[in-house]
């Protein structure tokens, strides 16, 4: 007897022990972002209001109407997402978006258009698209049959040549830069920044699951300057023009959810869009599970909502009408800011060039001869530090202030600005502009 007391008496130590490393280890592991919860994410949500208190208009000079939206985005179309159309238009609606290019994946080898979502909904715009699994996102605008058993290089040329738009994306991975038909790649992708964070994506998970309203921070904390990718589109512009764009790559996937169907049954689904389980409702279930919502989900936790994504980073382009194909027409002209629109709205932001008479000779992504420019200029919503870079090099920079100018004195080159906000006890970008392209 004394024995067998002796033996439960280790046997509970051993378990109290490893009860006790179990809990430590839970601990440490949610304490950064508990510390997050309490500590920095309140911190920042201070320093981003006392930014947005010191908005101030600016005065129009373009005379160009500047529209925020987002490209690369998906639906449930793609095989790797379920987003309806009443989600995308909440979260679009949310962040006052006016257009979203969708890049769902393709279904077959011959893709036809248009096809998923595409039209006005809401007073917004939803264009089709297809990313391929090379990293090449096309939007024909057209109605047609790409067939992607052709080359990737046949493929480009016909839709360039037939009006469509297209862009590399993941720009992180190698491409054909060299190809003279595509019109865009991306300068930053949530997807690509997501990539490259130490410990994968579990930090990111518990510190969503911490910091449910705190999720825009959470997203910035993954962010890192693209500087290869940065210095790839810079050496190309320097070539030809090639336009820089955001990709929010939208799922809405990294979440668990579950729903009822009409048969009575169950339904889980996990990461990716994956059914993970279709069962007769358990104890289990019924315990988890409320009144479906409106997106008809009766559990749901997730990381990614479509508003989150459609907040982090758009794409601002001057344009002459609120059309799909006049947007398209813009951004083929390089007429595009990058906004990380979390940070504060970009809505105002202008970069433009005047002649030595003080008139307009260009905007952003224009090519102007040097004769016909005497200064470039920029203005912002709020006082931020201006960064002129030529041709990928740090040309001048400005103390905080709402407004920048940068005398030409006939320098060619290709002239784009950063523009930081300060948060965070540092300078962190806020807005890419496109160059302007200065020649001779």
């Amino acid at each position: 007897m004394k024995v067998f007391i002796k033996v439960l008496r280790i046997l509970l130590y051993f378990l109290g022990g490893i009860l006790t490393l179990l809990i430590l280890l839970i601990i440490f592991k949610i304490s950064p972002a508990l510390w997050n919860h309490w500590t920095v994410y309140p911190q920042l949500e201070k320093e981003r209001l006392a930014l947005w208190e010191q908005y101030r208009k600016p005065k129009q000079i373009i005379p160009l109407r500047s529209v925020k939206g987002v490209l690369h985005a998906h639906t449930f179309w793609s095989h790797d997402s379920r987003g309806l159309l009443p989600e995308i238009l909440d979260g679009a609606k949310e962040a006052e978006l006016k257009f979203i290019f969708n890049s769902d994946h393709k279904r077959y080898q011959l893709d036809t258009f248009p096809r998923g979502y595409h039209g006005v909904y809401d007073g917004i715009i939803l264009e089709s698209g297809t990313e391929h699994s090379s990293g090449l996102m096309i939007s024909p605008f057209d109605s047609t049959v790409v067939d992607w058993n052709k080359t990737e290089s046949e493929i480009i040329k016909e839709i360039a040549q037939n009006g469509g738009l297209v862009t590399y994306v993941h720009s992180e991975d190698e491409h054909d830069w060299d190809d003279p038909y595509y019109h865009a790649m991306e300068i930053y992708n949530i997807h690509t920044d997501v990539k490259d964070e130490e410990g994968g994506i579990l930090p990111f998970v518990i510190n969503g699951t911490v910091n449910h309203k705190y999720r825009h921070w959470g997203f910035r904390e993954m962010y890192d300057d693209q500087t290869a990718i940065l210095a790839n589109w810079d050496r190309l512009n320097q070539q030809r023009r090639v336009v820089g764009i955001a990709g929010v790559d939208a799922h809405n996937n990294q979440n668990f959810r579950a729903r009822y169907l009409e048969n009575g049954k169950i339904e889980w689904v996990g990461p990716n869009a994956d059914t993970l389980a279709i069962r007769e409702p358990t104890w289990f279930d019924k315990l988890m599970m409320g009144e479906p919502d409106q997106y008809g989900w009766a559990f749901k936790w997730e990381l990614d909502p479509y508003f989150n994504s459609y907040n982090f980073a758009n794409d601002y382009v001057f344009c002459d009408t609120l059309t799909n194909t006049n947007i398209r027409d813009h951004i083929k002209k390089g007429h595009v800011l990058v906004s990380f629109e979390h940070l504060a709205k970009a809505e105002g932001f202008q970069y433009y060039a005047l002649n030595n008479g003080g008139s307009l000779s260009g905007i952003v992504g224009d090519s102007v001869q040097v004769g016909h420019v005497e200064s470039i200029h920029a203005v912002s919503p709020y006082p931020v530090k201006f960064q002129l870079y030529r041709n990928g090099n740090l040309l001048d920079e400005s103390d905080q202030d709402y407004e920048y100018k940068f005398s030409m004195n006939t320098q060619t080159g290709n002239y784009r600005i950063v523009a930081r906000v300060f948060i965070g006890e540092e300078w962190i970008p806020w807005i890419y502009t496109n160059p302007i392209y200065v020649y001779e």
